[in-house]
């Protein structure tokens, strides 16, 4: 508990659980803290062994930092307290925003064990519409005996999802309507991964 009780560690490798970043794409991702202290704590992590610097393929060329296999043995148990908090009978995350990656994290936290067959594809275009020219993130959705969601174009999905991520939360969870994203494809098989999550969140 040491390890994971300082206030950044949870948000720093939830944003590096999918894929590597660069320092600005985490600075931007973990709103709030200065980069004094994300400097400090990524240095702390990378102490600990949860996580490593990398030097990132073109365009972006970059040292950036991933989380360790060790590290990323913790994606269960982050599963797990992100379906407790979803339990709260006080906390309500109206309002509150998300990140790209986050609401991905949150779809593979709270998707329902169930098969569908035929199975899905789709692709994900998300920004964080709370940052000004945020960049523009890319996953590839796939569902049949389970859900996956990868940092990966898909250049044969059924459909493209464009448009913030805190927006496409909502229609997963709080009815908000389709039209408030941008759909290219096949609207139907987006109704019917949100469907899931509708269902779950009653």
């Amino acid at each position: 508990m040491e390890l994971l009780g300082d206030r950044w560690t949870y948000p720093v490798l939830r944003e590096l659980m999918l894929a590597p970043k660069r320092f600005n794409e985490l600075a931007e991702g973990v709103r709030g803290v200065t980069p004094a202290v994300l400097t400090a704590r990524l240095r702390e992590l990378e102490a600990v062994g949860l996580l490593e610097r990398v030097e990132l393929p073109a365009p972006a060329r970059a040292t950036g930092y991933r989380v360790t296999d060790w590290g990323r043995e913790l994606g269960p148990v982050f599963s797990a307290l992100g379906r407790w908090a979803q339990a709260s009978p006080v906390w309500r995350p109206h309002g509150c925003g998300l990140t790209p990656d986050a609401a991905v994290q949150s779809m593979l936290t709270m998707a329902p064990a169930v098969v569908l067959d035929p199975p899905v594809q789709l692709q994900l275009r998300l920004r964080d519409g709370r940052i000004a020219d945020s960049q523009l993130y890319t996953y590839r959705l796939d569902w049949a005996a389970e859900l996956s969601i990868t940092r990966d174009p898909a250049p044969a999905a059924h459909a493209t999802v464009t448009g913030d991520s805190t927006t496409w939360i909502g229609v997963l969870y709080e009815g908000v309507p389709l039209t408030e994203v941008q759909v290219e494809g096949d609207p139907a098989e987006v109704r019917r991964v949100v469907s899931f999550f509708t269902h779950s969140a009653q």
